[in-house]
Protein backbone atom coordinates (compact mmCIF):
# COMPACT_ATOMS: atom_id res chain seq x y z
CA UNK A 1 0.00 0.00 0.00
CA UNK A 2 2.13 2.85 -1.30
CA UNK A 3 1.43 6.36 -0.03
CA UNK A 4 0.34 8.64 -2.92
CA UNK A 5 2.44 11.80 -2.58
CA UNK A 6 2.96 14.85 -4.76
CA UNK A 7 6.36 16.54 -4.57
CA UNK A 8 6.18 19.86 -6.38
CA UNK A 9 9.20 21.57 -7.86
CA UNK A 10 10.54 24.09 -5.35
CA UNK A 11 10.17 27.73 -6.35
CA UNK A 12 13.48 29.15 -7.70
CA UNK A 13 15.33 25.89 -7.10
CA UNK A 14 17.06 26.35 -10.46
CA UNK A 15 19.23 28.91 -8.64
CA UNK A 16 20.90 26.12 -6.66
CA UNK A 17 23.50 23.75 -8.14
CA UNK A 18 21.12 20.78 -7.77
CA UNK A 19 17.33 20.48 -7.87
CA UNK A 20 16.12 19.83 -4.33
CA UNK A 21 12.74 18.44 -5.35
CA UNK A 22 14.33 15.91 -7.73
CA UNK A 23 16.56 14.54 -4.97
CA UNK A 24 13.55 14.27 -2.64
CA UNK A 25 11.48 12.45 -5.27
CA UNK A 26 14.31 10.02 -6.00
CA UNK A 27 14.75 9.24 -2.29
CA UNK A 28 11.05 8.59 -1.71
CA UNK A 29 10.68 6.60 -4.91
CA UNK A 30 13.72 4.44 -4.08
CA UNK A 31 12.27 3.50 -0.70
CA UNK A 32 9.32 1.73 -2.31
CA UNK A 33 6.84 3.17 0.22
CA UNK A 34 5.54 5.98 -1.97
CA UNK A 35 3.59 6.42 -5.20
CA UNK A 36 4.62 9.71 -6.79
CA UNK A 37 1.84 11.85 -8.26
CA UNK A 38 2.73 13.97 -11.28
CA UNK A 39 3.01 17.71 -10.54
CA UNK A 40 3.15 20.58 -13.02
CA UNK A 41 4.43 24.00 -12.02
CA UNK A 42 6.60 24.83 -9.03
CA UNK A 43 4.78 25.58 -5.75
CA UNK A 44 6.24 27.75 -3.00
CA UNK A 45 5.69 27.04 0.69
CA UNK A 46 3.89 30.39 0.89
CA UNK A 47 1.27 29.43 -1.73
CA UNK A 48 -2.37 28.77 -0.82
CA UNK A 49 -3.05 25.05 -1.20
CA UNK A 50 -6.16 23.83 -3.05
CA UNK A 51 -6.61 20.62 -1.09
CA UNK A 52 -9.69 19.48 -3.04
CA UNK A 53 -7.76 19.64 -6.29
CA UNK A 54 -4.98 17.45 -4.89
CA UNK A 55 -7.53 14.98 -3.51
CA UNK A 56 -9.02 14.70 -6.99
CA UNK A 57 -5.57 13.93 -8.39
CA UNK A 58 -5.18 11.08 -5.91
CA UNK A 59 -2.57 12.60 -3.58
CA UNK A 60 -2.80 12.07 0.18
CA UNK A 61 0.31 14.17 0.91
CA UNK A 62 1.86 17.21 -0.74
CA UNK A 63 5.40 18.63 -0.53
CA UNK A 64 6.14 22.24 -1.53
CA UNK A 65 9.03 24.62 -0.96
CA UNK A 66 11.45 27.20 -2.26
CA UNK A 67 15.15 27.96 -2.60
CA UNK A 68 16.41 31.48 -1.98
CA UNK A 69 19.96 32.56 -2.80
CA UNK A 70 21.65 34.36 0.10
CA UNK A 71 25.05 35.15 -1.41
CA UNK A 72 28.50 33.83 -0.51
CA UNK A 73 27.52 30.39 -1.81
CA UNK A 74 24.64 29.92 0.64
CA UNK A 75 20.95 29.14 0.12
CA UNK A 76 17.83 29.26 2.27
CA UNK A 77 15.91 26.03 1.59
CA UNK A 78 12.32 26.04 2.85
CA UNK A 79 9.81 23.22 2.79
CA UNK A 80 6.35 22.23 3.98
CA UNK A 81 4.53 18.90 4.10
CA UNK A 82 0.72 18.84 3.96
CA UNK A 83 -1.80 16.12 4.79
CA UNK A 84 -4.18 16.53 1.86
CA UNK A 85 -6.97 14.45 3.41
CA UNK A 86 -6.99 16.45 6.66
CA UNK A 87 -6.33 19.83 5.01
CA UNK A 88 -3.46 20.57 7.40
CA UNK A 89 0.29 21.04 7.55
CA UNK A 90 2.19 18.09 9.01
CA UNK A 91 5.70 19.49 9.06
CA UNK A 92 8.03 22.11 7.67
CA UNK A 93 11.30 23.89 8.29
CA UNK A 94 13.95 26.05 6.66
CA UNK A 95 17.69 25.41 6.50
CA UNK A 96 20.57 27.80 5.84
CA UNK A 97 22.56 25.63 3.44
CA UNK A 98 26.03 26.11 1.95
CA UNK A 99 26.43 25.15 -1.69
CA UNK A 100 28.13 21.75 -1.06
CA UNK A 101 25.36 20.70 1.35
CA UNK A 102 22.36 21.08 -0.98
CA UNK A 103 22.05 17.31 -1.45
CA UNK A 104 22.29 16.71 2.30
CA UNK A 105 19.52 19.24 2.97
CA UNK A 106 17.30 17.54 0.37
CA UNK A 107 18.00 14.16 2.00
CA UNK A 108 17.06 15.57 5.42
CA UNK A 109 13.78 16.85 4.02
CA UNK A 110 13.11 13.38 2.57
CA UNK A 111 13.92 11.88 6.00
CA UNK A 112 11.38 14.20 7.65
CA UNK A 113 8.71 13.32 5.10
CA UNK A 114 9.39 9.61 5.50
CA UNK A 115 9.16 9.75 9.29
CA UNK A 116 6.02 11.90 9.37
CA UNK A 117 4.18 9.60 6.96
CA UNK A 118 5.43 6.17 8.09
CA UNK A 119 6.42 6.71 11.72
CA UNK A 120 9.90 5.34 10.99
CA UNK A 121 13.02 7.56 10.89
CA UNK A 122 14.35 7.98 7.37
CA UNK A 123 17.89 7.02 6.34
CA UNK A 124 18.32 9.16 3.22
CA UNK A 125 20.81 11.51 4.91
CA UNK A 126 22.98 8.65 6.19
CA UNK A 127 26.08 7.23 4.51
CA UNK A 128 27.32 3.84 3.35
CA UNK A 129 30.77 2.28 3.43
CA UNK A 130 31.84 -0.27 0.83
CA UNK A 131 34.88 -1.66 -0.98
CA UNK A 132 35.61 -1.42 -4.71
CA UNK A 133 38.31 -3.11 -6.78
CA UNK A 134 39.82 -1.83 -10.02
CA UNK A 135 42.75 -3.77 -11.39
CA UNK A 136 44.98 -4.60 -8.41
CA UNK A 137 43.77 -1.66 -6.32
CA UNK A 138 41.19 -1.90 -3.53
CA UNK A 139 39.43 1.21 -2.21
CA UNK A 140 37.37 1.72 0.90
CA UNK A 141 34.81 4.31 -0.17
CA UNK A 142 32.24 6.37 1.73
CA UNK A 143 29.20 7.83 0.00
CA UNK A 144 25.73 9.22 0.63
CA UNK A 145 22.99 6.60 0.95
CA UNK A 146 22.10 7.15 -2.72
CA UNK A 147 25.68 6.52 -3.89
CA UNK A 148 26.51 10.18 -4.52
CA UNK A 149 29.31 12.22 -2.91
CA UNK A 150 31.91 9.45 -2.99
CA UNK A 151 35.02 9.89 -0.85
CA UNK A 152 37.96 7.48 -0.65
CA UNK A 153 38.94 6.56 2.92
CA UNK A 154 41.68 4.03 2.12
CA UNK A 155 43.53 2.71 -0.93
CA UNK A 156 45.47 -0.56 -0.86
CA UNK A 157 46.95 -3.17 -3.18
CA UNK A 158 45.72 -5.85 -0.78
CA UNK A 159 42.08 -6.76 -0.01
CA UNK A 160 39.97 -4.64 2.34
CA UNK A 161 36.88 -6.37 3.76
CA UNK A 162 34.07 -6.08 6.31
CA UNK A 163 33.72 -2.28 6.75
CA UNK A 164 31.28 -1.40 9.53
CA UNK A 165 30.21 1.95 11.00
CA UNK A 166 30.67 3.03 14.58
CA UNK A 167 27.36 4.01 16.26
CA UNK A 168 28.28 7.71 16.15
CA UNK A 169 29.01 7.59 12.42
CA UNK A 170 32.48 9.06 12.91
CA UNK A 171 34.57 5.93 12.44
CA UNK A 172 34.69 2.75 10.40
CA UNK A 173 36.18 -0.57 11.50
CA UNK A 174 37.44 -2.90 8.78
CA UNK A 175 39.83 -5.72 7.98
CA UNK A 176 42.88 -5.01 5.82
CA UNK A 177 45.33 -7.52 4.36
CA UNK A 178 48.06 -4.94 3.67
CA UNK A 179 50.53 -6.75 5.96
CA UNK A 180 49.76 -10.07 4.22
CA UNK A 181 47.42 -11.18 7.01
CA UNK A 182 43.95 -10.06 8.17
CA UNK A 183 44.19 -7.27 10.76
CA UNK A 184 41.32 -5.24 12.23
CA UNK A 185 41.67 -1.45 12.08
CA UNK A 186 39.56 1.55 13.12
CA UNK A 187 39.71 4.71 11.03
CA UNK A 188 38.42 8.14 12.00
CA UNK A 189 36.77 9.54 8.89
CA UNK A 190 37.09 13.16 9.99
CA UNK A 191 40.85 13.10 10.62
CA UNK A 192 41.89 10.06 8.58
CA UNK A 193 43.76 8.75 11.62
CA UNK A 194 43.56 5.01 12.15
CA UNK A 195 44.59 2.54 14.81
CA UNK A 196 45.14 -1.20 15.03
CA UNK A 197 42.52 -3.00 17.12
CA UNK A 198 43.32 -6.67 16.61
CA UNK A 199 46.61 -8.03 15.27
CA UNK A 200 47.00 -11.41 16.93
CA UNK A 201 48.51 -14.63 15.66
CA UNK A 202 46.27 -16.15 13.02
CA UNK A 203 43.20 -14.47 11.55
CA UNK A 204 41.61 -11.30 12.90
CA UNK A 205 38.25 -10.72 11.24
CA UNK A 206 34.52 -9.84 11.34
CA UNK A 207 34.55 -6.64 13.43
CA UNK A 208 31.25 -5.23 14.73
CA UNK A 209 30.57 -2.49 17.26
CA UNK A 210 28.80 -2.56 20.59
CA UNK A 211 25.75 -0.25 20.71
CA UNK A 212 27.65 2.33 22.80
CA UNK A 213 30.74 2.22 20.55
CA UNK A 214 33.10 1.37 23.40
CA UNK A 215 34.12 -2.07 22.14
CA UNK A 216 33.92 -4.46 19.24
CA UNK A 217 33.25 -8.10 18.61
CA UNK A 218 35.97 -9.75 16.53
CA UNK A 219 36.68 -13.27 15.33
CA UNK A 220 40.15 -14.46 16.34
CA UNK A 221 41.89 -17.76 15.61
CA UNK A 222 44.70 -17.18 18.07
CA UNK A 223 43.48 -20.23 20.01
CA UNK A 224 43.81 -22.46 16.89
CA UNK A 225 40.11 -22.37 16.04
CA UNK A 226 38.12 -19.24 15.20
CA UNK A 227 36.03 -17.98 18.11
CA UNK A 228 34.27 -14.73 19.02
CA UNK A 229 35.98 -12.26 21.34
CA UNK A 230 35.13 -8.82 22.68
CA UNK A 231 37.80 -6.13 22.63
CA UNK A 232 37.85 -2.48 23.64
CA UNK A 233 37.99 0.02 20.77
CA UNK A 234 41.58 0.86 21.79
CA UNK A 235 42.62 -2.81 21.51
CA UNK A 236 42.68 -3.57 25.23
CA UNK A 237 40.80 -6.07 27.40
CA UNK A 238 40.39 -9.01 25.02
CA UNK A 239 37.82 -11.51 26.30
CA UNK A 240 36.75 -14.78 24.71
CA UNK A 241 32.97 -15.10 24.52
CA UNK A 242 32.19 -18.22 22.48
CA UNK A 243 33.41 -21.70 23.29
CA UNK A 244 32.78 -24.51 20.86
CA UNK A 245 34.57 -27.16 18.83
CA UNK A 246 33.37 -25.49 15.64
CA UNK A 247 34.10 -22.18 13.95
CA UNK A 248 32.23 -19.26 15.53
CA UNK A 249 32.22 -15.98 13.60
CA UNK A 250 30.26 -12.92 12.42
CA UNK A 251 29.21 -11.79 15.90
CA UNK A 252 26.64 -8.97 16.05
CA UNK A 253 25.17 -7.26 19.10
CA UNK A 254 21.44 -6.79 19.42
CA UNK A 255 20.47 -3.08 19.47
CA UNK A 256 20.02 -3.14 23.25
CA UNK A 257 23.39 -4.86 23.78
CA UNK A 258 21.87 -7.79 25.67
CA UNK A 259 22.51 -10.48 23.08
CA UNK A 260 25.05 -11.49 20.46
CA UNK A 261 23.99 -13.19 17.24
CA UNK A 262 26.67 -15.19 15.45
CA UNK A 263 27.36 -17.94 12.92
CA UNK A 264 28.69 -21.35 13.95
CA UNK A 265 29.18 -24.74 12.30
CA UNK A 266 29.08 -26.55 15.67
CA UNK A 267 26.04 -28.53 14.48
CA UNK A 268 27.70 -29.59 11.22
CA UNK A 269 26.68 -26.74 8.91
CA UNK A 270 26.69 -22.96 9.20
CA UNK A 271 23.75 -21.80 11.33
CA UNK A 272 22.89 -18.65 13.28
CA UNK A 273 22.96 -18.74 17.07
CA UNK A 274 22.28 -16.29 19.87
CA UNK A 275 24.00 -15.95 23.23
CA UNK A 276 23.96 -13.49 26.08
CA UNK A 277 26.47 -10.65 25.88
CA UNK A 278 28.71 -12.51 28.36
CA UNK A 279 28.72 -15.64 26.20
CA UNK A 280 26.24 -17.66 28.25
CA UNK A 281 22.97 -19.38 27.28
CA UNK A 282 23.68 -20.22 23.63
CA UNK A 283 20.58 -20.95 21.52
CA UNK A 284 20.25 -21.92 17.88
CA UNK A 285 18.10 -19.46 15.90
CA UNK A 286 17.94 -20.82 12.33
CA UNK A 287 16.82 -24.33 11.43
CA UNK A 288 15.57 -24.20 7.83
CA UNK A 289 18.32 -24.86 5.32
CA UNK A 290 21.84 -26.20 5.81
CA UNK A 291 23.69 -22.89 5.39
CA UNK A 292 22.65 -19.64 7.10
CA UNK A 293 25.09 -16.76 7.64
CA UNK A 294 25.55 -12.98 8.11
CA UNK A 295 22.89 -12.07 10.70
CA UNK A 296 21.84 -8.39 10.78
CA UNK A 297 19.39 -7.30 13.46
CA UNK A 298 16.89 -4.51 12.76
CA UNK A 299 17.18 -1.31 14.84
CA UNK A 300 14.03 -2.22 16.82
CA UNK A 301 15.40 -5.70 17.55
CA UNK A 302 12.30 -7.45 16.19
CA UNK A 303 13.57 -8.91 12.94
CA UNK A 304 16.73 -10.40 11.48
CA UNK A 305 18.07 -10.30 7.93
CA UNK A 306 20.46 -13.06 6.91
CA UNK A 307 21.75 -15.05 3.93
CA UNK A 308 20.40 -18.55 3.41
CA UNK A 309 21.45 -21.11 0.81
CA UNK A 310 18.25 -22.48 -0.69
CA UNK A 311 17.17 -23.87 -4.03
CA UNK A 312 20.76 -24.00 -5.23
CA UNK A 313 21.59 -20.35 -4.53
CA UNK A 314 22.21 -17.80 -1.81
CA UNK A 315 19.15 -15.71 -0.91
CA UNK A 316 18.53 -12.82 1.48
Amino acid sequence: NQIPIAVAAFANEELSPQLVSTIIRDDLNRSGYFKLIEVGAAISETATIDFESWKTRGATALVVGSVQKKGEGRFDVRYKLFDVLKNEMLSGFSMDTPNPKIRLTAHKIADDIYEKLTGIPGVFSTRIAYVTKAGNQYRLEISDADGEGVQVALTSKEPIISPIWSPDGMKVAYVSMELKKPIVYIQNLMTGQRSTVANFKGNNSSPSWSPDGSKLLVTLSKGAIAQIYSINADGSDVQRLSNSNGIDTEGRYSPDGRFIYFVSDRSGGAQIYRMNADGSDVKRITFKGSYNISPRISPDGNTMVYISRREGGDQV
